[in-house]
């Protein structure tokens, strides 16, 4: 049974308005494990808010019940808890911060990150968890809530899309066992989100790729390879957040690679920095250092600075960690 289950069960027996919301820049399994709790408490007669002020990538609309996701909140509706999925730290909540501190909601923390120090009234966290939509899966059956087709395939959506459609590490025999059932049970069709995530990439977003491709350096004797996507590029094709999430993976995926590194200019002196790696690397304690976190073969962080500075600041880092003098 999950941590503080009980707790949360009687939180929703006991409560009638909610608001749920995930981190910023969401990702596949930030909005589909939002859309899952926001439609479970829907069926249960809930007064709900799901609030995302980052909006929802274009990329996730064939989800059912996305339209209810809203980039901003009506202060005249007065949550009594506040349900955050799928974030490790508080400051990164996609929602303004009046909503729990002006409303003294109970705050509730649902999440799979390893960096998660329970910032939550109520904590469920589950690090050993594929994606936040796995921990949800389990909320909802362990409670007894009833689940349909639209909860379905944004729960399959969450765990799919955070598991690189079943390719990291992270992927257990739960997770497929969890997939399996949702396929079985409610008519997930698994070619249908894949082609929906993968195969509708915008004209610009592969342009774009292919120039952040040909910025690629390997350092390190071949262990780290990165790449970076500024304002100039961002400028000359206009993309979607979500759609430069995967190009972290490419660094990655060169032989003999260990860390993958892509840094993203998000404005002026502002950068985001995605790291990936392999079984030989713990990335989470890297990104750690610069105040972010994650999972042991996937992190990020955000630095203030120059591109150029950023860049050289994390480089210079990496090379401590490999004993580079």
């Amino acid at each position: 049974m999950l941590d503080q289950l009980q707790p949360f069960m009687e939180l929703v027996d006991t409560r009638e308005r909610f608001v749920v919301c995930c981190h910023v820049h969401p990702d596949g399994d930030a909005i589909g494990s939002l859309l899952a709790v926001g439609l479970t408490l829907r069926q249960r007669g809930k007064q709900v808010a799901m609030v995302c002020s980052d909006g929802v990538p274009s990329v996730y609309n064939f989800l059912e019940g996305i339209q209810w996701i809203e980039t901003g909140w009506d202060g005249r509706f007065r949550p009594e808890a506040v349900i955050c999925v799928d974030c490790a730290e508080k400051e990164r909540i996609a929602a303004p911060p009046e909503l729990w501190e002006a409303s003294g909601a109970i705050m509730v923390n649902l999440d799979h990150h390893i960096t998660n120090k329970g910032f939550g009234d109520i904590n469920i966290i589950e690090p050993q968890a594929c994606a936040t939509g796995e921990v949800v899966y389990r909320l909802i059956t362990e409670a007894g809530y009833a689940m349909d087709y639209a909860i379905a395939l944004a729960l399959y959506t969450a765990i799919a899309t955070d598991t690189g459609f079943f390719r990291f590490e992270s992927t257990s025999s739960f997770t497929l066992e969890v997939a399996s059932s949702l396929v079985k049970n409610y008519g997930v069709e698994p070619f249908k989100v894949a082609e929906q995530v993968h195969e509708q990439k915008s004209f610009n977003s592969i342009r774009l790729l292919g120039e952040v491709l040909s910025r690629l350096q390997l350092t390190n004797g071949g262990k780290v390879a990165w790449t970076v996507l500024d304002q100039p590029l961002l400028t000359k094709y206009p993309v979607e957040n979500e759609e430069t999430e995967s190009y972290v993976n490419y660094a990655r995926s060169i032989e003999g690679v260990e860390i993958g590194i892509l840094f993203k200019e998000l404005k002026p002196n502002e950068v985001k920095v995605s790291w990936r790696s392999t079984a030989a690397v713990d990335v989470s304690q890297l990104a750690a250092h610069f105040g972010g976190g994650g999972h042991a073969r996937a992190a990020g962080c955000s630095l203030t600075g120059p591109v150029d500075t950023v860049v050289q600041k994390v480089l210079d880092y990496v090379n401590q960690y490999y004993g580079v003098k």
